[in-house]
């Protein structure tokens, strides 16, 4: 039997399937229900966190606004601008001003302010502020204006630092980045320009607002303007117009997605999903500090917490996996084991080891089959043996009534011919018939079932010896047995009653000369044939049919002989029957009869001569 179609290969796989299904199902959708909550958890928490960063960044910027304003409180300010230079007084008073405005914003790192009056520039930084005439502002400070419409107030968004045109301090102070408020200083209600104010920060305050919404190993943070540059980025120091076109595109998807949300042309807030990532974004909504913080969250890092529980249940799962096959391994072994001790039992007596013993301990439903079927095999056993031993002692009293039957036929005709050479006084013959006839009495005597071609050979000529006695010229015999078939085994008796048919059928009505050949040869490497011919009457075709009929081996060796038979044609069932009782089961000996057609009968005995 297959291994496929084994219980225990069964058993195994529905163990497997009933258990490894579920599991699966189980953990995939404990995967994406916890993919799920966690993505919609991190969402809310980064929308909130973000919005409170959008209103610390707008506080910032408001704080640093209103600063910029103090150039409005002092009323001696704008008198001030138009008296420079020659005025130290005012100059003094406008130092005084710009100073104020540095205290009050802690990330200042320098100031700048052009008067269009005086055409005075003057830059307050450390150590020391400088001043000088020139005929226009620096032209970096009015560089957003045309940007931001009508608004004498707006931010430049994050670029290196520079000196407005003025000599370093000192050739080693480098650059460093900063965002800039930039004010027109107008004398109102008038709409004159009185002069330009701009405001350096460091980006001190914006890395601390923006410290606190991410992991810098984990995540990363943005915050844009509205011409898709970056403010300010989280883990580099490197901002402003030389981003990388990556970072650009990120701002312009989130401006994108937030005119399909708002309908407008204004950020408010959202989220979107690109290169494996999702962004948070929420806009500040100040006039003049266009931003938009955004917040990168890695897919690996925001969905960390739902692969490791799916780790975790897959570890657990492997776990009862591995427990399911060792049970499933233990319960199978335990349940098919003793019913393939039980198909190798059946194999052996299949093969024909009927007496194999059959022992199985296990007090379960296997035992109580295996108790059972040695019980049956003991009893099947017995009825074989008693069905054997009948059927051998049946054979053996066939045996002895087929070879009875030929004696009184044959020594009929025998004494009959010794009878009539005593009456010639022909005594040494009568002595030479009368010791062929002892020596085929003793023959026929014989406690032996099967003997060699050879010694068949012999009693046939013994045999013919007494008939041509008895026919004198008229009877021609011919006997030529090959050397090599000699040896091959075949019942006693086989060959004298078939000669004896010719002698009762067909040699008294036949006229003229009588004739009988015998012969022997192999056909093949395992069988012999043995022929008989004479040249008797044919045989009827219906006799013949009914003839060929009963002498197959099947039939004779199955069926006892009708009342109505025993008249008929002795010799040839007895040789038929002993052939069929004698011969190889598997490789049973026949006897053929055909009419010739020149006149006579042929008889063709087949035997199997073995390997």
């Amino acid at each position: 039997m297959s291994k496929y179609y084994s219980i225990r290969t069964k058993l195994i796989a529905f163990m497997l399937i009933a258990t490894t299904i579920p599991l699966l199902t189980s953990i995939s959708m404990t995967f994406i229900q916890t993919k799920t909550a966690l993505r919609e958890q991190a969402l809310e928490e980064n929308k909130r966190l973000i919005y409170q960063a959008s209103t610390n960044l707008n506080n910032y910027v408001d704080n640093v606004a209103r600063a910029s304003l103090t150039v409005y409180n002092d009323p001696n300010f704008l008198r001030n601008l138009a008296k420079l230079p020659g005025d130290y007084r005012a100059v003094a008073e406008v130092y005084t001003t710009l100073q104020t405005i540095k205290a009050a914003v802690p990330d200042v790192f320098q100031l700048y302010l052009h008067s269009f009056a005086s055409n005075q520039s003057t830059l307050i930084t450390s150590p020391f502020p400088k001043r000088e005439g020139r005929k226009q502002a620096y032209s970096d400070s009015l560089h957003g204006q045309a940007g931001s419409g009508s608004s004498d107030i707006w931010v430049e968004s994050a670029h290196m630092s520079h000196t407005y045109g003025f000599k370093a301090a000192s050739p080693d102070d480098s650059p460093r980045t900063v965002i800039t408020l930039h004010r027109i200083i107008r004398d109102i209600p008038s709409p004159e320009r009185l002069g330009v104010l701009a405001i350096d920060l460091n980006m001190n305050s914006i890395a601390a607002i923006c410290s606190r919404l991410y992991d810098p190993d984990k995540e990363q943070i943005y915050v844009v303007d509205g011409q898709n540059r970056i403010v300010y980025q989280g883990r580099t120091e490197v901002q402003g117009a030389g981003d990388a076109n990556h970072l650009q595109s990120v701002a312009a998807n989130a401006l994108r997605d937030g005119q399909a949300h708002t309908g407008e042309a204004r950020i408010a807030e959202g989220h979107f999903e690109q290169d494996h990532s999702m962004y948070v974004y929420q806009q500040l909504g100040n006039s003049y500090a266009d931003w938009t913080i955004v917040k990168q969250i890695p897919n690996e890092t925001l969905y960390a917490r739902a692969t490791s529980l799916t780790w975790n249940n897959a570890m657990i799962a492997i776990a009862a996996l591995v427990l399911v096959i060792v049970a499933t391994l233990f319960i199978s072994i335990r349940i098919t084991g003793p019913l393939k001790q039980l198909m190798r039992y059946m194999n052996q007596i299949q093969a024909g080891r009927l007496h194999v013993d059959i022992h199985l301990s296990s007090r379960d439903e296997f035992g109580v089959l295996a108790r059972h079927f040695r019980d049956m095999m003991d009893t099947v056993n017995n009825l074989i043996l008693r069905e054997y031993q009948l059927e051998l002692a049946n054979k053996t009293n066939q045996l002895k009534a087929l070879q009875a039957q030929i004696h009184p036929h044959f020594l009929y005709n025998t004494l009959q011919s010794i009878g009539t050479l005593a009456l010639q006084q022909q005594g040494k013959r009568a002595y030479t018939l009368l010791s062929s006839l002892s020596k085929m009495l003793r023959y026929s005597m014989r406690d032996q079932t099967c003997v060699t071609l050879r010694e068949e050979a012999e009693h046939a000529r013994l045999y013919l010896e007494l008939q041509q006695e008895r026919f004198g010229e008229r009877l021609e015999v011919q006997m030529q047995f090959a050397e090599d078939t000699l040896s091959v085994q075949m019942p006693r008796m086989t060959l004298q009653p078939l000669i004896e048919n010719y002698f009762k059928h067909g040699a008294d009505i036949q006229p003229g000369k009588g004739y009988i050949s015998i012969t022997s040869r192999f056909v093949n490497e395992h069988w012999i044939e043995i022929e008989l011919i004479n040249n008797g009457p044919a045989i009827p075709e219906d006799k013949l049919s009914e003839i060929r009929g009963w002498l197959q081996p099947q039939e004779t060796a199955t069926e006892m002989m009708q009342e109505s038979e025993m008249t008929e044609s002795i010799g040839l069932r007895n040789v038929a029957r002993r052939l069929a009782l004698n011969s190889h089961p598997d490789k049973p000996a026949r006897i053929e009869m055909h009419n010739i057609r020149s006149g006579g009968v042929k008889l063709l005995v087949k035997l199997y001569a073995g390997e």
